[in-house]
């Protein structure tokens, strides 16, 4: 998106405000009721996307009061979470958690489960801002249990890979790839193609950390098959390239050659710039020459006719 564009969103979302401002003097003579503090709500989410952080905490906190002396609890636990969103964008991270934890406490005693688990990232998030990794992962697992017990796929996406952050950063590398065998788990129940194919391409590279090549070779294959089928071609090339690294290190070396000729064909037919320069560096650590790999092109070019 463009800056001119960002600019006339915020003009846009500014007339809107301006409009409901109008409209909120024009309720207000009629009475502070429910239609009001609706309106006030509206007001304080815009003044929230405008990053007009300290008069939408106010309108909030007015529209708090209203849903307590009416009793209603679900309109305060929203008014929470938003004033949790709100201290996240303003980097307040403890006033964040707590507004978060207030809206979470009444979520759970109202079961609303979808609710409950936004406030859950909202403060996992806020942890791991605070570098609080532990207990920012405690939150993250108890979230993914919610979201696995309700199905809830796209959610528990979301906590796994704050998971895989937070045990990466610790350099738990076993608990990593049992991350990303579940995430690989749950692509596959949305049929999300580059979610499977950048699974197998992560639990291969952790394979191949762990010395396991061939298995580390199985994944990167699996991955690019799905590639290819899918035709997404920067993940075809990174696939290859994968393939062939790993078949260099198994001692495979006509095998490595042949994907990552591939790989530069195809890299050159898109002009991906930089996978050319790093596939030209591995054929070039084969002992090819740029008269050999350009020979190897063509050879390959004809090939495939």
């Amino acid at each position: 998106m463009s800056n001119n564009e960002t600019e006339l969103d915020k003009e846009e979302l500014q007339d809107l405000l301006n409009k409901k401002q109008e409209n909120l003097e024009h309720l207000e003579k009629i009475g502070k009721d429910s239609n009001y503090i609706k309106e006030l709500s509206d007001i304080a989410l815009i003044q929230l996307q405008l990053e007009q952080f300290s008069n939408a905490e106010k309108n909030y906190l007015i529209c708090l009061k209203h849903f307590e002396k009416q009793k209603d609890r679900l309109g305060q636990a929203s008014v929470y979470g938003l004033l949790g969103t709100l201290f996240y964008k303003k980097s307040e991270y403890q006033k964040s958690i707590k507004n978060y934890e207030l809206a979470y406490n009444i979520y759970e005693n109202l079961l609303q489960i979808q609710e409950q688990i936004t406030c859950l990232k909202g403060i996992g998030n806020s942890l791991i801002k605070l570098n609080k990794l532990d207990e920012a992962c405690d939150i993250f697992l108890d979230c993914s249990a919610i979201c696995s017990d309700n199905n809830d796929i796209y959610n528990l996406l979301d906590c796994l890979g704050n998971l895989v952050y937070i045990y990466e950063k610790n350099e738990e590398w076993d608990v990593v790839f049992e991350l990303y065998r579940k995430t690989l788990k749950a692509f596959k129940e949305i049929n999300d193609s580059k979610g499977i194919i950048t699974s197998y391409y992560n639990l291969g590279i952790l394979e191949k950390r762990s010395g396991n090549k061939r298995e580390a070779l199985r994944n990167f294959k699996k991955g690019t098959n799905i590639a290819i089928e899918s035709n997404y071609v920067e993940l075809i090339i990174k696939g290859l390239g994968y393939v062939g690294e790993t078949l260099f290190y198994l001692g495979e070396l006509k095998e490595a050659k042949n994907e990552f000729i591939k790989a530069l064909h195809l890299a050159n037919k898109v002009n991906a710039k930089n996978a050319k320069l790093q596939l030209h560096i591995l054929l070039q650590s084969l002992g090819l020459q740029d008269k050999q790999i350009m020979n190897e092109l063509r050879m390959y070019k004809e090939r495939k006719k």
